[in-house]
């Protein structure tokens, strides 16, 4: 029985995994006066991360001698000059609803974990008119330490007043997967193919929102392992 579907946002409900990427390797740049070439790992690092984990890979991978909180306060500074211009809209995935709207039918919680901070969680959910669907919000800057750390999901399932084995994650990347499964919970991968994400240990993997339904429906007749 699925009691209860936990959804990552970014790389998720809206397919900005891939412009935080761009805008991450274009603020190291900055930060090294001129280019950077990372290898598959080092990128892979950059994608999916707690906030206090990217700031210390963004240090490493630049070289830079400023300090932890100067990096984020320009990080932060960067990213939001970029992001007043995107429309959450035009990268919301919409099928999404297919999913919250059968979720509320069967009585299914629903709820968002995502790394980033609450403001921006509800930025995005709310621009993209889905936020009333939602049970609970859950952000990673409320814990010390986020994905891969288990403890946003541990919270968001007492939350929910849910066991583990009730519920089911939808992420995208190595750190969310590692996070879900580490409390726990079956998880479906949402396929990237553009980034150099380990999606190998998600115990599924859809390619989009309807196939994720498909699969919820199966996993409710089956059950949950």
């Amino acid at each position: 029985m699925v009691a209860g579907i936990i959804f990552d946002m970014d790389g998720v409900i809206v397919d900005t995994e891939y412009i935080d990427f761009q805008i991450l390797t274009q603020f190291i740049c900055s930060l090294t006066n001129g280019s950077v070439e990372l290898s598959e790992e080092e990128a892979s690092l950059l994608v999916g991360s707690s906030y206090t984990r990217l700031h210390k890979t963004i240090k490493h991978l630049s070289g830079t001698n400023l300090d932890l909180s100067t990096v984020a306060s320009q990080l932060e500074k960067f990213s939001q000059a970029r992001y007043d211009s995107l429309d959450y809209l035009s990268v919301f995935r919409s099928d999404i609803l297919f999913i919250l709207d059968y979720a509320k039918q069967q009585g299914i919680k629903l709820a968002v974990a995502s790394s980033s901070s609450n403001q921006h969680i509800r930025e995005i959910i709310e621009a993209c008119g889905i936020a009333h669907y939602f049970d609970v919000i859950v952000s990673g800057e409320d814990f010390e330490e986020s994905k891969p750390n288990p403890a946003i999901y541990q919270a968001t399932l007492k939350r929910l007043n849910l066991t583990p084995d009730k519920a089911v994650a939808i992420e995208d990347s190595a750190y969310g997967i590692q996070a879900a499964q580490s409390a726990g919970i079956t998880v479906i991968g949402y396929l990237e193919t553009r980034l150099p994400v380990d999606q190998s240990k998600a115990d599924y993997i859809e390619s989009d929102m309807v196939g994720i339904l498909s699969r919820i429906k199966r996993l409710e007749e089956e059950g949950l392992n």
